[in-house]
Formats: C-alpha cells, sequence, structure tokens
C-alpha cells in the first residue's frame, strides 16, 4: 500500500487535567465565534499515537480488542487502528473553553477540525440503545 502525504494543521489540542477540555490554539480562537453554551459539535481528531506505516495497514480487527467477536472491517467499528486515524465525537460548547466529559483519546491528541453539529441535519439520539451482539 502506497500513501501520499498531505498536511494536517491541528487547531487545538485535547486536554486532560482537573476537566477534560480542547485548547484552541491562538490562531484559530476567531474561528470559535458563533458557537454558544450548549451548542452539539463535531471532533474530527487525529489519533497521532496509533500513526505508524504498520498500524496503517491493519484493515480488520475483532471490536473490542475480544478474540470472539469476529474479525470486522475497521469501516464498521470504532478501533484507533485505521488507514487514517480519525475519529469523531459530539461534545456540547460550555464557556469560552470546549469542555468535554470523557473522550476516547489521550491528552495532547491534536484537533483537526471541528463542525457545528446542526439538529436538523445530525440530531443526536439520547436514548440510543445498541444492538450490537458483540462482547465488550
Amino acid at each position: 500500500m502506497k500513501f501520499e502525504a498531505f498536511k494536517i494543521v491541528p487547531v487545538g489540542y485535547i486536554r486532560k487535567e482537573k476537566n477534560v477540555f480542547i485548547e484552541i490554539l491562538p490562531e484559530f480562537r476567531e474561528g470559535m465565534e458563533g458557537l454558544r453554551e450548549g451548542d452539539w459539535i463535531k471532533l474530527i481528531l487525529w489519533f497521532h499515537k496509533s500513526d505508524t506505516p504498520e498500524l496503517r495497514r491493519i484493515l480488520k480487527v475483532h471490536p473490542h480488542g475480544n478474540p470472539e467477536n469476529p474479525l470486522t472491517g475497521v469501516f464498521a467499528t470504532r478501533s484507533p487502528f485505521r488507514p487514517n486515524p480519525y475519529t469523531v465525537k459530539v461534545h456540547k460548547i460550555e464557556g469560552n473553553r470546549i469542555y468535554i466529559d470523557w473522550i476516547d483519546a489521550e491528552d495532547g491528541t491534536p484537533v483537526s477540525d471541528i463542525k457545528i453539529f446542526p439538529e436538523r441535519y445530525d440530531c443526536p439520539k439520547e436514548n440510543y440503545q445498541s444492538t450490537s451482539r458483540l462482547k465488550s
């Protein structure tokens, strides 16, 4: 598999201190204008610690890392091992920082992009119940 390189510039980083939040870099803070407390957003992250040529070649995994689960294509899982290690999460905005309760990312994970999550297009399901038969 041959990869063509291109550059992605982080707009901020995940920070895990007393609270978990996204630290937006000063040169991108103007891009937060218009976001309000309580808005839902999508985050696009770069799993930088899963970014090696070997890990990018993994295209099938056992979901939840459990070998009892059948091998499944990474696009149908939440595995951090992907050809391009991105993930998307939904969070709320509170105050002048983007605070989040929890995220499946490490302190220092680069944030590549933030997009508004308009209810009419992408309404989150508050009471979602998984029908998955996979073992955790």
